[in-house]
């Protein structure tokens, strides 16, 4: 089932790095898909997908629905990876999603049966096609190291080791 223009927020869909936060011993590849229109939550809801009322501090309320696929089976084996493509069904780097693309969703839905004894749906996230890509780009950390004046000493013995750092005004210091 294709579920269409869709808001991807989220997106973790590295084939080599599945999510393991939640479940160390089956990660997940996952997206979070967002609308703030009413029309499209009633189709989600009709398609049984989960659908959570969102009511944020800040911003306009909005719907979500959290798609996840297992790495691996039931049977043990490796699952395959989420098939990430553009509008001309080229392929995509995973890692390249920002949150508020654009993309058609493909989900694989099956019955199961709850603890409880009644019937639910599970919806399993099988692909996604971007149509409007807003390319990622990680922010660099408030702790990385800057440039700055490096020497490089070559020294083939470990006793001349200790005399060039004297020499260097290091002594003391260990040279490996």
């Amino acid at each position: 089932m294709i579920i269409p223009n869709c808001e991807i927020w989220f997106a973790k869909l590295d084939p080599k790095r599945p999510n393991a936060k939640f479940n160390k011993l089956n990660p997940t590849w996952e997206c979070q898909i967002r609308t703030t229109d009413k029309e499209v939550k009633k189709q989600w809801e009709a398609m049984n997908l989960a659908v959570k009322p969102i009511l944020p501090d800040d911003g306009a309320p909005y719907w979500r629905v959290n798609l996840r696929k297992k790495s691996i089976k039931v049977d043990t084996e490796a699952a395959s990876p989420i098939k990430v493509v553009n509008g001309k069904l080229e392929d995509v780097d995973p890692n390249s999603i920002g949150n508020g693309s654009i993309g058609n969703i493909r989900v694989f839905q099956y019955e199961y049966t709850k603890k409880d004894g009644g019937k639910g749906i599970v919806s399993v996230l099988m692909a996604v096609q971007l149509i409007k890509h807003i390319v990622y780009k990680a922010k660099p950390r408030g702790d990385e190291f800057e440039t700055t004046d490096m020497e490089t000493i070559d020294v083939p013995d470990p006793d001349e080791a200790e005399a060039a750092a004297e020499a260097a005004g290091t002594s003391g210091l260990k040279v490996f």
